[in-house]
């Protein structure tokens, strides 16, 4: 299984989530609580134990696709 990332296009730039394995449900469910205004923002951990917080209003503002992630080819 691919494993899925968040392409966030905006007009300030394009933003990238990474979805964990077994977490593109609960993602989802963040971005439709996020675009009824259920919920301010969605806040992802990153692995340096740094936060990125994708507000409610930068994802109504923007285009939104879930896609594979591209492998990376060694050469």
């Amino acid at each position: 299984m691919h494993n899925k990332i968040i392409k966030i296009k905006h007009v300030t730039g394009t933003y990238t989530i990474d979805i964990p394995e077994g977490r593109l449900n609960e993602m989802q469910s963040q971005l439709d609580k996020c675009l009824n205004d259920e919920q301010g923002a969605i806040v992802v951990k990153g692995e340096n134990g740094d936060q990125f917080v994708y507000p409610a209003d930068l994802l109504k503002n923007s285009f939104i696709s879930i896609v594979d992630r591209e492998e990376k080819k060694e050469s």
